[in-house]
């Protein structure tokens, strides 16, 4: 909890934001964050929405933070009510990620699952030169959801598949990467179950969940839109974009190096495969020089690496 709040305190203190400039202030965030996809993302937004309004009671001299823009017309209120919000859900992220790594088919030594915690924190934190409000919250609840799927599988129980379906409906008014969840309990309880009905019932109604709140927010916004335009070909051409891909790949060959055997290794690629459908929205929609994106799949994947389920027959 101390990292997490010290190293998110360092990224936003400590750098001038370039990237995000544009909207750190409450005008051109509300313009764009009502409008296009991010209009679907509404919990954290409405998370950012209330901090705001509470400082503003507050009556803070910003002055003490010594603050730097790069635009003239950015409100330090704006980005302290960012930074309240993503150092609030990485904390929570960081308590979830140890108690993850403390269930017994966590496999590892202390040291293991101190490293594995602590890079998750500092990857988690070094991505934020995209400032975001549901980046870390999307991130907090994927875990979440892994820490109960796993407790699913010692024991599967209605209540407890009742409570993922409750996740996936939270996380995805969040954010649609949601999805990431769906692939992750594919994946484990493929490799618990294989192609049975313990299997799929469950992926069906978590599917239906998932895709009941898709739907379900562009028919209450009156819009179906599922991206912002065509950006493959970018993806491809432009440097900084290409630079995003080799993060990609360094990240993903990480995690197959720490990974604890040749199963667990199978399971991280068959949940990129099962990633697939994001996988490609992002390079189609996607700035794949904001390697955010790819943050969900390292972090599930490196958990993955060390998670040891045994197969039932």
């Amino acid at each position: 909890m101390l990292l997490a709040f010290t190293l998110n305190s360092f990224v936003y203190f400590s750098f001038g934001n370039i990237y995000s400039s544009k909207i750190l202030n409450y005008s051109d965030f509300s313009q764009q964050f009502h409008s296009g996809i991010y209009q679907y993302r509404v919990l954290s937004g409405y998370f950012l929405f209330w901090i705001y309004d509470f400082l503003s009671v507050l009556q803070i001299d910003y002055r003490m933070f010594r603050f730097k823009f790069f635009e003239a017309d950015s409100e330090p209120q704006m980005y302290f009510s960012f930074y309240i919000l993503n150092t609030f859900f990485m904390v929570l992220s960081a308590i979830i990620l140890v108690l993850i790594s403390e269930i017994k088919n966590f496999i590892g030594t202390n040291s293991e699952k101190i490293l594995i915690v602590a890079v998750s924190i500092l990857v988690m934190a070094s991505t934020q030169f995209v400032i975001v409000p549901y980046d870390i919250s999307s991130y907090f609840f994927l875990l979440l959801f892994f820490y109960f799927l796993l407790k699913y599988l010692e024991k599967s129980s209605v209540s407890m598949l009742i409570l993922l379906m409750i996740l996936m409906v939270i996380s995805t008014l969040n954010r649609e990467s949601s999805a990431l969840s769906l692939s992750l309990a594919a994946t484990l309880l493929y490799s618990k179950f294989g192609l049975k009905k313990e299997m799929i019932q469950p992926i069906l109604l978590l599917a239906v969940t998932f895709i009941a709140v898709y739907f379900g927010m562009r028919l209450i916004n009156e819009t179906f839109s599922t991206n912002d335009g065509n950006l493959l070909l970018q993806n491809f051409t432009d440097p900084k974009n290409m630079l995003g891909i080799l993060f990609w790949i360094i990240f993903f060959v990480f995690t197959i190096f720490l990974s604890k055997d040749e199963k667990t290794k199978r399971n991280i690629l068959i949940f990129h495969l099962f990633s697939i459908p994001y996988i490609i929205m992002c390079f189609y929609s996607g700035i794949i020089y904001e390697i955010r994106l790819y943050i969900p799949i390292f972090l599930t994947s490196l958990l993955l690496g060390r998670t040891e389920q045994t197969r039932i027959h």
